[in-house]
Order: C-alpha cells, then structure tokens, then sequence
C-alpha cells in the first residue's frame, strides 16, 4: 500500500470570501415549512426571497 504525503495548503491558491460568494452565485433564499421546500433561484435580496417563498406557501430564510 502506498503512503500518503501529509497535505500541504497553498496559500495563494486559496479563495476569499468574496471568490467564494460569486462563485456560489451571490446570496441564497431558502423556502421551507412547506410541501416544496427547496432553494429559490432569482432572488436578488431578502425581500424578493420573502415574496417567492411566500407565494408558494413557504416561510424564508435568507443567507448573506
């Protein structure tokens, strides 16, 4: 069996926060307490996320 190098990070290859979150596609609206709970595409901020969720019969939470 072969042996593993210990696992060693490149610190400049590591993303920022804000690389992260543009690679996630910004911020997420997620509808639940309902009979289709899932993520909600097209959200631009907590008050569409609220509306979305709402018409179809689901409570929000939205994450930054």
């Amino acid at each position: 069996m072969k042996k593993l190098n210990k696992l060693q990070i490149n610190s400049e290859k590591i993303m920022k926060n804000e690389e992260l979150v543009t690679l996630r596609g910004g911020y997420s609206c997620y509808c639940s307490y309902c009979d289709t709970p899932g993520w909600m595409a097209g959200a631009g901020n907590s008050g569409q996320c609220a509306s979305a969720c709402w018409e179809i019969g689901c409570q929000s939470t939205w994450y930054n």
